[in-house]
C-alpha cells in the first residue's frame, strides 16, 4: 500500500516548479524524481519516522516521496532487493544479515547505508499476573518469541534459553505478525510473555506499562552481557533508564540494535545525496515527528557503520569535510564483506 503524506505535499512532489526552486536554492535535484520509502507497520516508531523522513525529503529537495508500511525490517530488506522500494528504515541486524546473506537471508543483498539514527531496543516483557520473575519461570509458559519479519527475536529467544539452561520443550514459543498483535495477546492473557522491538519512550510500550498489562523481565547487567555474548555482532548492550516507562522504577539491562535508513547502490547518487543532506540538516524538524528523530545526527550516522555507505551519502560527507581516512578504510572493508 502506498501512502501519500498530504495533498499539499503530493502537489509539491509533482510540481516541476518546485524542482526548479530546489535548484535555485542550491539543491541538486536527482535524476530520480521520486523515492519509495519502506517502513514497519502503521503506528510503529519506524513508520512515524518514515513519514517524517518522506516529508522532509519532499519539502526540502522537491523529490516526490511515498511511504509504504512493508512490515518488519527483514521484509523491508527483501523489498529493496526486489526493487519494490528505494529506501527503508530498518534495524542493523536485518540490514547486516541481508548484506552478508546470513540468518534468514539465503544470499547476500547489495545494500547501502544513508543515515543512522537511534538505538532500537529488543527485550522480553511479561504479563503482570503471569508469575514470571526470572528467566526460569518462562518454563511452562507461552511466549511470543518469533516473527517472520524480525528474525532477531528468535535469536534472543534462543540466547535466553541457552544462557539460563531452560528446558525448551517446556516453553511454548509462538509467533505473531506485528507488535500490535503481541501486545493485544498479552493483554487478553493469550500469552504470558512477548519479545518486543521498541524505541525509548515508545507509545505502545508506555500504554501497556501504564495500564499494568505488562512489565519488563529484569535480569542483572552481568546476566544481560552473557545473553549478549550469544547474539550476533549487530547487537549491543544498553541500559533502559529508570522511569523511562510508567511502573518501571529501576534500570532494565537489555540489548539493542541501531536504526538505519538504507537503500540500494542502484538508487541514483544525486537522489541519495539530496536525501542525506536533507535529513542531516533538519534533525530538529525530524524530532517533531517523534523524539527518536533527534538521534538521527551526523555523529550517530558516522559511528561504527555495519554497512557501506551509499556514494551519494559519501559525497555529502566529503562536501562538509567529515569523511576521514578511517571511514574510507571501514568503507573498503565493508564493501569486501570481510
Amino acid at each position: 500500500m502506498t501512502l501519500k503524506l498530504t495533498r499539499r505535499q503530493a502537489l509539491i512532489g509533482l510540481s516541476t516548479s518546485c524542482a526548479a526552486l530546489a535548484l535555485t536554492s542550491g539543491w541538486a535535484v536527482a535524476q530520480t524524481n521520486s523515492l519509495r520509502i519502506g517502513t514497519s507497520s502503521t503506528g510503529s516508531v519506524f513508520y512515524t519516522l518514515g513519514v517524517g523522513a518522506g516529508e522532509i525529503i519532499r519539502d526540502v529537495t522537491g523529490i516526490n516521496t511515498t511511504v509504504e508500511p512493508v512490515g518488519g525490517s527483514a521484509a523491508n530488506v527483501n523489498a529493496i532487493a526486489r526493487g519494490d522500494i528505494d529506501m527503508a528504515i530498518a534495524n542493523s541486524f536485518a540490514a547486516f544479515s541481508g548484506y552478508m546473506g546470513q540468518h534468514a537471508f539465503k544470499k547476500p543483498i547489495d545494500l547501502r547505508l544513508a543515515v543512522q539514527g537511534q538505538s532500537s531496543y529488543r527485550w522480553i516483557f511479561v504479563r503482570s499476573d503471569a508469575g514470571i520473575k526470572t528467566p526460569k519461570d518462562l518454563e511452562g509458559k507461552t511466549v511470543i518469541g518469533a516473527r517472520a519479519s524480525l528474525p532477531e527475536l528468535s535469536e534472543i529467544m534462543a540466547a535466553l534459553i541457552a544462557e539460563f539452561d531452560l528446558d525448551e520443550s517446556k516453553i511454548n514459543v509462538v509467533s505473531t505478525g506485528n507488535s500490535k498483535e503481541s501486545i493485544e495477546a498479552i493483554r487478553t492473557g493469550t500469552v504470558d510473555a512477548i519479545i518486543m522491538p521498541y524505541s525509548p519512550r515508545a507509545g505502545n510500550i508506555e500504554k501497556a506499562m501504564s495500564d499494568g498489562a505488562m512489565v519488563p523481565l529484569v535480569i542483572s547487567a552481568k546476566e544481560r552481557d552473557a545473553v549478549l555474548a550469544r547474539l550476533p555482532e549487530a547487537f549491543f548492550s544498553i541500559d533502559q533508564s529508570a522511569e523511562m516507562f510508567s511502573n518501571q522504577p529501576s534500570v532494565v539491562p537489555l540489548v539493542a540494535l541501531k536504526s538505519y535508513l538504507i537503500t540500494s547502490p542502484q538508487v541514483d547518487e544525486d537522489a541519495i545525496y539530496s536525501a542525506t543532506k536533507a535529513m542531516l540538516e533538519n534533525v530538529e524538524r525530524f524530532g517533531t515527528f517523534h523524539a527518536a528523530g533527534k538521534r538521527w545526527t551526523l555523529k550517530n550516522t558516522l559511528s561504527d557503520p555495519a554497512l557501506p555507505f551509499h556514494e551519494g551519502s559519501i559525497r555529502y560527507f566529503k562536501e562538509i569535510g567529515v569523511w576521514t581516512d578511517e571511514l574510507e578504510t571501514t568503507q573498503r572493508r565493508l564493501l569486501s564483506r570481510s
